[in-house]
């Protein structure tokens, strides 16, 4: 007979995916600024790059900037800065949005600046691996993608994971844009390598970094 005071045995799973209401949709708007929300059924995260506290009207957003591969550039030494707006998701916020993959994301893992591009990181593939007690799950990083929040010029430079059997329907982002003729390396290539190689994990249900007595 077991002990009664034994830990209840961890439930494994094998690449199931996070449930549903644990996935979000990330989109693009292009005009008349750039910006990137993470959107789910309820709520909307939206990012903007901006270059400088100039760029901004009263009303809290950027002003417009023309389409085409244009970045929006930082003076010499000015740090990058984004802008952020939480809202309640709605058709008429939406609107001007497109999906930048067909795939749900699971999470982002935040920002990184590479020279003067600012990029946001989500997760495009997870697993569940523990459930540890009801309601507390355990989820394993399998893949991410990087996407530039100030510049068009890696829209069709998409950094896929060469284990990726379905690279095709992987992504929409940059779908109509003309290709390039000489390849161009996606500058987040390696740390999508590293953040995906499956030695990364998380939860949106605890703090993973606290021990099951302390919770």
């Amino acid at each position: 007979m077991d002990s009664p005071y034994s830990a209840p045995p961890t439930t494994l799973w094998h690449g199931q995916p996070p449930s549903p209401e644990k996935s979000s949709q990330i989109l693009i708007r292009e005009y008349p600024h750039r910006a990137i929300a993470i959107a789910s059924h309820a709520h909307a995260l939206i990012l903007r790059h901006s270059s400088t506290t100039s760029e901004t009207i009263p009303s809290g957003f950027l002003t417009p900037v023309s389409s085409g591969r244009q970045r929006a550039v930082a003076p010499e030494n000015a740090a990058s800065k984004c802008m952020v707006e939480f809202s309640s998701t709605s058709d008429r916020l939406l609107a001007d949005y497109r999906p930048l993959t067909p795939r749900p994301i699971y999470g982002t893992l935040g920002l990184i600046s590479i020279g003067r591009d600012v990029f946001l990181c989500v997760i495009t593939q997870a697993s569940r691996v523990a459930t540890l007690r009801p309601g507390e799950t355990v989820e394993k990083i399998e893949a991410v993608q990087f996407f530039c929040l100030n510049s068009a010029e890696y829209d069709d430079v998409v950094a896929l994971d060469p284990n990726d059997l379905d690279q095709d329907a992987a992504s929409v982002y940059g779908q109509g844009l003309g290709r390039r003729d000489v390849p161009v390396e996606h500058p987040c290539q390696e740390l999508q390598k590293l953040l995906g190689n499956g030695t990364f994990y998380y939860s949106t249900d605890f703090d993973v970094t606290n021990r099951m007595q302390d919770r």
